[in-house]
């Protein structure tokens, strides 16, 4: 049964490396693979997933309900102040068809150390790679964006490709500022994460009992996840802001080549 402390350090990896372009599901792969926890579907890891979703909240909830508000206020109207909700509905479809299409092999790769160490060098070579290339806002990307950072985001279900990584890349390389990139992945985040916690969490309640995550030791998980989460969303921000995106290229080569070595060196898959 794992420990109360177990858990929390997972949360805490989880919401640091969510917003961070570095793999939560790679982080969340080799942790549990040093902690040695078993795993119970992915239960556990749609409960931190919400918590990063409520940082996402924290920090970015009055920026959304205007944007809802506006929306409310003139559905039809494509081109006003809540065409960007439209425009996340685009990317979540994208996301959300491709994901379901093909979630069945895409978890199942969830198993393999090494092929998780792999994606993570990629990862790595994509936000080389990324650059801005222009400034315009979100709201003013066409719907041909939307659903490119949409693929981008259904991507990045195989563990190892950086959700916010590779959509903050897809938002550069579609002429978005800095900035308005990381706003769109973190609003984009928020349906896609509960989309997938919901699914999950449904499907695989009961079988996570029997592995001991109680509901006591999943909200702190939860709350982990939540606060340092938060506290990485400052930090990428700020990042951006002095272009500096490529800095963390270098540490998913250095984890990523790390663990696949070590992974065959200890004849872990």
């Amino acid at each position: 049964m794992p420990h109360t402390w177990q858990l929390a350090l997972l949360g805490i990896v989880q919401g640091l490396t969510e917003f961070l372009p570095v793999s939560s599901s790679a982080h969340l792969v080799f942790a549990e693979a040093v902690l040695g926890l078993p795993r119970a579907g992915v239960l556990l890891e749609a409960v931190v997933h919400l918590g990063t979703v409520g940082a996402v909240l924290l920090l970015y909830g009055r920026d959304l309900a205007g944007v809802l508000a506006a929306w409310l206020r003139r559905p039809l109207d494509l081109q006003g102040p809540g065409r960007l909700v439209w425009l996340l509905a685009c990317t979540t479809l994208v996301t959300g068809v491709l994901g379901f299409a093909f979630r069945e092999p895409l978890e199942a790769s969830f198993a393999s150390v090494r092929w998780t160490a792999f994606q993570l060098t990629v990862t790595g070579l994509v936000l080389w790679v990324a650059g801005e290339r222009s400034r315009c806002r979100a709201e003013e990307m066409t719907w041909k964006d939307a659903g490119w950072i949409g693929l981008a985001q259904a991507v990045a279900i195989i563990p190892g490709i950086s959700r916010s990584g590779i959509t903050i890349a897809a938002g550069l390389w579609r002429g978005l500022a800095r900035e308005e990139a990381a706003r769109y992945s973190f609003l984009a985040s928020v349906p896609a994460i509960l989309g997938a916690a919901a699914f999950s969490v449904g499907k695989e309640w009961e079988a996570a009992g029997s592995f001991g995550y109680t509901p006591a030791a999943m909200l702190v998980a939860f709350s982990a996840a939540l606060a340092s989460g938060a506290g990485a969303i400052v930090w990428l921000v700020n990042v951006l802001r002095r272009g500096r995106l490529r800095t963390f290229s270098y540490y998913c080569w250095a984890v990523g080549g790390a663990v696949f070595v070590a992974s065959l060196l200890a004849g872990i898959r």
